[in-house]
Formats: C-alpha cells, sequence, structure tokens
C-alpha cells in the first residue's frame, strides 16, 4: 500500500502516493470524511477546490508540471485532507516533485524540525509553497524559449518550424495561466478561513503565496503579450514574402504573353505573315522583344518593385 506517515509535533502527515483500491480502503476505516469526498478522489478530472466541514477541509491542487522530452506543460493535482491532528496528501499518479518533499522532510532533520515542529497549517503552507516555487524553473525555461524565438525570427528565420514553436510556446503559456489562476482563489480563501487548527496567524503565509503567484500571473501576462506579437510579426513577415512571391511571379508572366502570342500566331498555318519565309527574321522579332523583357524586369528589380 502506498501510504507512508511521519509524525510531528501533534500531529501526523500521511501522504498517499498513488491512490488505489488499498488506500482508498485505508482512508475510509481510518476516517470519517464525507462520501462525497471519496466520490472526488475516485474521479480522474477534478477542478481545483476547497471544501469546508465542521472538523476538517478538503482542498484539489493543481500545480504546474513540464515532463522531461514533452512539448507540453500540464497540472499536477493533489489532494489534501487538514484536520486538527493530522495531513494528508494525495497523488493520482505518483509525483516526483512530492516525493522529493516528503522525503527531503523525512532525511533532513533541520527541515523536519521547521516544518512538522509547529501546528498543522504551517506544514501545510510549506507544503504548497515547495510546490508553486517549483514553478520557477518552469518560468526561467519558458523566458528562454520566447527570447531565443524572438532572435530566431527577427534574425530572418521565419519558416514552419518557427511556427509550430510559436503555437507550443503559445500553447504553454496559456496552459500556465489556466493552472496559475484557481489557485490564486484557492491560496487567497484559505488566508480567510478560521479554524482551530487553521487561524489566523496562517493568513500572512498564505498571502505571501498568493503575491508570489500574482507575481508569476504578471510574468505569464508579459509572454503571453510576447508571443502574440511575435506570432502577428511571422504573420506579416509571411504574408509580405508570399506577396512578393506573387508579384514576382506576375510580372513574369504578363511579360512572357507577347511571345506567347507571337509563338501561336506564327505557329498556325496562315499565309501572308510578315517575314514567315524568312526564318532569322522570326527569331530576330523574338530575341529583340525576350532583350525588351529582360531590361524591364532588370529596372523592376533596381526599383525592387519584384
Amino acid at each position: 500500500m502506498a501510504v507512508k506517515t511521519i509524525k510531528g509535533k501533534n500531529f501526523t502527515w500521511i501522504n498517499i502516493d498513488r491512490l488505489n483500491a488499498d488506500s482508498l480502503d485505508y482512508l475510509k476505516k481510518n476516517y470519517d470524511f464525507h462520501h462525497l469526498d471519496f466520490e472526488d478522489l475516485q474521479d480522474q478530472i477534478q477542478t481545483p477546490k476547497i471544501d469546508v466541514y465542521k472538523n476538517y477541509l478538503f482542498l484539489v491542487f493543481h500545480f504546474p508540471h513540464w515532463p522531461k522530452n514533452n512539448h507540453r506543460i500540464r497540472p499536477q493535482e493533489v489532494d489534501v485532507f487538514i484536520g486538527p491532528d493530522y495531513l494528508i496528501t494525495i497523488q493520482q499518479v505518483p509525483s516526483k516533485e512530492m516525493k522529493d518533499i516528503f522525503y527531503r522532510c523525512l532525511s533532513n532533520r533541520t527541515i523536519k524540525n521547521d516544518w512538522l515542529g509547529k501546528d498543522v497549517g504551517y506544514l501545510l503552507y510549506k507544503i504548497i509553497d515547495s510546490f508553486f516555487h517549483n514553478i520557477q524553473p518552469i518560468i526561467d525555461h519558458l523566458s528562454l524559449e520566447v527570447s531565443e524565438l524572438e532572435s530566431n525570427i527577427y534574425s530572418g528565420r521565419q519558416g514552419t518550424h518557427i511556427v509550430q514553436e510559436l503555437a507550443y510556446q503559445r500553447s504553454n503559456i496559456l496552459n500556465l495561466r489556466r493552472i496559475i489562476d484557481p489557485q490564486r482563489f484557492l491560496v487567497s480563501n484559505l488566508s480567510n478561513i478560521r479554524k482551530p487548527f487553521l487561524d489566523e496567524h496562517m493568513a500572512p503565509y498564505f498571502d505571501n503565496i498568493n503575491d508570489y503567484l500574482s507575481k508569476v500571473w504578471s510574468m505569464t501576462e508579459t509572454f503571453r503579450d510576447t508571443i502574440n506579437g511575435l506570432h502577428v510579426t511571422v504573420e506579416s513577415l509571411m504574408t509580405n514574402r508570399t506577396n512578393k512571391l506573387i508579384s514576382s511571379l506576375t510580372i513574369i508572366s504578363v511579360s512572357l504573353m507577347p511571345l506567347h502570342l507571337l509563338a501561336g500566331i506564327y505557329g498556325m498555318n496562315i499565309s501572308g505573315l510578315p517575314y514567315a519565309n524568312e526564318p532569322i527574321w522570326v527569331w530576330s522579332i523574338f530575341i529583340g522583344l525576350s532583350f525588351i523583357i529582360c531590361i524591364l524586369i532588370f529596372l523592376l528589380r533596381r526599383q525592387r518593385r519584384i
């Protein structure tokens, strides 16, 4: 069974790294949670929320996760039960971040004394704070990707791969914003809850997390505006390039029309055509007309018309 515990000063931290039938039976036997909470636990997709009961809180958090060798930022769900003498953290699938947090607290005496030496509300704050500060590498990576995109676009590299990369980064920024936005309201609500195990002295701690999330939200807003601007720039440059190509092809097609006309006329079996019996003059007309067309195209290129 994937249930591990750490004893604190006056409470127990229980971490369930994979929700399965055994861990669900363990919760039902040992805790009198509302049956709707158990239904929510078994639901694979839950929106972030906070349910307040008389003796405990049930919280659903989503934290951003960017797997290696993957282009997409995805939400990582962590469910939490918090009561007077327990804190239960539950993951639908094993989470490397939660595993690192749990074992760091288990193996490091200084961290253990700090996190578990106070009340259960303070432990909840430290877990949430650790998860949200894991966003920083994602923000740094996004910033680097956006800067590289901007450099490539303005250095003249516009193509299918750039458009595809823009789409990936726009998707990641929107996903990050979709994950962060509900958490801001959830943490803000935690600041205003008054329970014996989560009283007003915890409000400044949760306000601190909310301030950090607001900064992250502002940064994602900047990334979104930058990506939108780059998208418009790439579209404009590619449209301009397409227009120039179409313009060049149109001029060449129109320039060849006189030659096509002459070839059509002299290709007909019509008597009395000028110089019809003198090939050298016919070829001279074609060569002279071709020379004039080449001169016109050269002049247009010098004037940057094509």
